[in-house]
């Protein structure tokens, strides 16, 4: 699976850098407009959708969110929220995980298609993975460290939630937040965004939103670290190899920037191979700026959590596209 492995390779490769870890703690800074960053309960009200397909180890239950859809007349979302587990052998729920399946009306039906398209696919895989590789991995730790014992802490968890960062007849951006525990002395958090046109149902690529909109966010957000980092020491040494982890708009080949940034292990003469695919979106739109994302272990250790780096769109206004900013 395309996400999740690239997700996997990412952190190994990175296990070469990193320092030592800390307790969970989430950083998700204010927008440089003074607006918090996407509450991760943010929910609404959806009419019910399928239940996925039940099998003789797992069971599902849905319910639905209690607050209203957002966005405007033409251009709305809302979500219901599905929870599930998967149980051992001797009936032990050893997997529990919930996620969010959003429903999209855009004024443009192929817009609206498009748009409804991608974010299905996201929850596709969301829930492939969790009830297959992830359920499988639960099992075989259970089997080994766990059954027949008296110790009731044990539990892998995933959580998927979409919190709306923008929504209007302009720009539709979502941030997608996975929670989870899989073993080990804490828990991860993996963040990734989709940001759409709204007129076309187009997903918005750095091309789309200036012709130079790539190469003066690299600029920003590495000055914007090097600020942090004489203030604070929150990130590696070597924070700006991990740059082209956090400038991405999902356009990018994993072949290509691992390459880039891990040489030694994913160059040329390497007999390591990449993900496929490309990597995900690491970037929202506000209705103030822009926003940027370092994930776990990218630019800094866990103990740094998800850092962010905001700007407002009249920092950008020389290189991005009007008829996106607000």
């Amino acid at each position: 699976m395309k996400k999740k492995s690239s997700l996997l390779v990412l952190c190994l490769a990175l296990c070469l850098a990193l320092t030592a870890c800390g307790g969970t703690q989430t950083t998700q800074s204010e927008d440089e407009s003074g607006s918090a960053a996407p509450d991760a309960s943010a929910s609404a009200e959806a009419e019910p959708a399928e239940e996925p397909a039940e099998t003789s180890e797992v069971e599902a239950d849905t319910s639905t969110t209690a607050a209203s859809s957002e966005g405007s007349e033409n251009t709305s979302i809302t979500f219901e929220t599905v929870e599930g587990s998967v149980t051992g052998d001797d009936g032990k729920e050893i997997v529990t995980y919930s996620y969010q399946v959003p429903t999209v009306t855009l004024a443009d039906s192929a817009a609206q298609a498009a748009v409804q398209a991608d974010l299905d696919a996201v929850v596709e895989t969301f829930v492939t993975y969790v009830q297959g590789e992830f359920a499988t991995q639960a099992k075989e730790a259970y089997a080994t460290y766990y059954e027949g014992t008296e110790d009731g802490s044990y539990g892998f968890s995933d959580d998927m939630t979409f919190v709306v960062s923008r929504i209007d007849d302009a720009v539709i951006s979502l941030v997608i937040d996975e929670q989870g525990y899989s073993g080990g002395a804490h828990g991860w958090d993996t963040r990734y965004c989709r940001n759409y046109d709204a007129q076309t149902g187009e997903a918005l690529t750095f091309e789309m939103l200036g012709e130079n909109f790539r190469s003066t966010a690299e600029e920003l957000v590495l000055e914007r670290a090097a600020e942090m980092q004489e203030e604070e020491e929150i990130f590696f040494e070597d924070y700006a190899t991990y740059l082209p982890f956090v400038v991405c708009d999902g356009t990018e080949l994993c072949a290509d920037v691992y390459a880039q940034v891990y040489p030694d292990l994913y160059g040329a003469d390497s007999s390591e191979e990449a993900p496929e695919g490309t990597l995900e979106p690491t970037y929202r739109l506000t209705d103030g700026g822009v926003v940027f994302f370092s994930g776990q272990y990218v630019m800094q250790p866990y103990a740094g959590g998800i850092v962010e780096f905001a700007f407002l769109y009249d920092e950008l206004i020389d290189v991005m596209n009007s008829q996106y900013m607000l």
